[in-house]
C-alpha cells in the first residue's frame, strides 16, 4: 500500500498545481471529460494489468480496441461502407472477436511456449492491418447510432453534461469484477504465484497455461469493451484508433505498482495509475503559467503538445527504474535480514555442537538406542 499511497499524493499535488495554473482544469466540462478519459483507460489498464502480473505483457490491446470498433462501425453503421446491422449484433460479434484474440495469443504463448512479447508485438501489427483493410484505409462513421449516447451520455445531468458519464459506470463494474477476481478468489491467487514463480506454482499443482491464458482473454476482452466506448466517443473509426494505447495502458499498471517481473500489483494501483495518466495527459494542455515579456506586454507560456509522448516516454523510464531500484533496495534488507538471523542462530548451534561433543561415547549410543 505503500506505493498505492505515494502515487496517490502525486496525484493531488498534481491537479493541484494544474488547478493553480489554470483553474479551469477544475471545471466542469473539463472533469467530466477526465473521468471519462480515466475510465476508458482504466478499462483496458485493468486487463493488461492481469497479464502483467503474471509476469507476461500484451501489446496487442490498442489494436483490440481500434479493431472492435472499426468491427463495430462496419456491421452496424447506416452510413456508407456500413453493413446495417443491428447493434445487437456488432457489438457481440465485436467483443467476441476481441476474447478469440486473446484466446489464440494466449495458447501460442503458453502451448507452443513463445515469448509474449514477439506474440503480441505480431499481433499489435497484424491486427491494425486487419483494421486498415475492413476501412479500406479510410474511416467508417457511426453516424447517428445510438451508441453514440454511451460515452457522451450519463447520470445526473446539468446543463449538456452528466455529471456521472456511462463509461464511469462501466469502469465501476469493471472494478468491482476484477477486484474480486483477482483479490478474493483462487484463479488471483494462482495468478500471484505463477509471477512470482512459475516453476513453482506449476510444481505445486496449478495449471499455469490454462490461468496464464485466461489472463490473455480477460485483457483482450476489456480491450473490447474499452473499444466500445471509445466508438461512441470518437464516432468515427479507423486504424489509427487505438495507435499506443498500448503504452499508456503499461505505464498505468507500472505506475500503480505493477512489476513487470510479475507477482505484483493491485487493481487499485491500476486505478490510481490510469488517473495519473489522464492527468497527466490533460494536464500537458492545461498548464500555463502567466509572465511579462521584455516589452511589460502579459503573456501565458504553455507546453507545446509535441511534448507529449516526450513525457508520457520519461514518466513510463522513470517508472521502470524506480521499480528497479525497489527490487534492488528489498533483495539488499532480505540478505541483510538472513544475515543477521544466522548470526543470531550461530551461537546456539555452536553451543549445542559443543554439549554434544562433551557427552561421553555411551551416553551418546544409549540415546541412540532409546531413539
Amino acid at each position: 500500500m505503500r506505493r498505492e499511497l505515494g502515487m496517490s499524493i502525486a496525484l493531488v499535488v498534481m491537479c493541484l498545481g494544474l488547478y493553480l495554473s489554470n483553474p479551469d482544469f477544475l471545471g466542469q466540462s473539463n472533469s467530466i471529460n477526465t473521468l471519462r478519459q480515466i475510465s476508458m483507460l482504466g478499462i483496458f489498464g485493468i486487463g493488461i494489468g492481469f497479464v502483467i502480473i503474471t509476469g507476461g505483457i500484451d501489446l496487442s490491446i490498442g489494436s483490440v480496441i481500434g479493431l472492435t470498433g472499426v468491427l463495430i462501425a462496419k456491421l452496424s453503421s447506416s452510413q456508407v461502407g456500413g453493413l446495417g446491422f443491428s447493434l445487437w449484433i456488432g457489438i457481440p460479434v465485436a467483443l467476441g472477436v476481441a476474447m478469440l484474440i486473446g484466446l489464440g495469443q494466449g495458447l501460442l504463448i503458453t502451448r507452443l511456449k513463445l515469448q509474449p512479447f514477439i506474440v503480441t508485438l505480431g499481433g499489435m501489427l497484424l491486427l491494425r492491418g486487419v483494421s486498415q483493410t475492413i476501412a479500406e484505409g479510410g474511416t467508417l462513421s457511426l453516424g447517428g447510432s445510438p451508441l453514440l449516447g454511451l460515452a457522451n451520455g450519463g447520470l445526473l445531468k446539468v446543463g449538456s453534461d452528466a455529471l456521472v458519464p456511462y463509461p464511469f459506470l462501466i469502469f465501476v463494474a469493471v472494478i468491482g469484477v476484477a477486484t474480486y477476481a483477482l483479490h478474493f478468489t483462487v484463479f488471483g491467487r494462482y495468478v500471484y504465484a505463477i509471477g512470482g514463480n512459475r516453476d513453482a506454482a506449476e510444481y505445486s499443482g496449478i495449471n499455469v497455461k490454462r490461468v496464464e491464458t485466461s489472463t490473455y482473454v480477460i485483457s483482450a476482452g476489456l480491450g473490447g469493451v474499452a473499444g466500445i466506448c471509445y466508438a461512441s466517443y470518437i464516432g468515427q473509426m479507423s486504424q489509427q484508433v487505438g495507435v499506443a494505447y498500448e503504452m499508456y495502458a503499461i505505464a498505468a499498471a507500472v505506475l500503480g505498482g505493477c512489476s513487470l517481473r510479475g507477482g505484483e500489483g493491485t487493481v487499485l494501483g491500476i486505478i490510481i495509475g490510469s488517473a495519473v495518466m489522464r492527468v497527466l495527459d490533460n494536464g500537458i494542455n492545461m498548464f500555463q503559467l502567466p509572465y511579462e515579456d521584455a516589452d511589460g506586454i502579459q503573456r501565458i507560456w504553455r507546453l507545446d503538445p509535441n511534448w507529449t509522448f516526450v513525457i508520457i516516454g520519461s514518466v513510463i523510464l522513470v517508472a521502470v527504474i524506480l521499480d528497479q531500484i525497489v527490487h534492488v533496495v528489498q533483495e539488499r534488507r532480505r540478505i541483510r535480514r538472513a544475515s543477521a538471523g544466522a548470526a543470531q542462530a550461530a551461537p546456539g548451534l555452536r553451543a549445542a555442537a559443543a554439549i554434544g561433543a562433551a557427552e561421553p561415547p555411551a551416553v551418546r549410543a544409549t540415546e541412540r538406542e532409546n531413539v
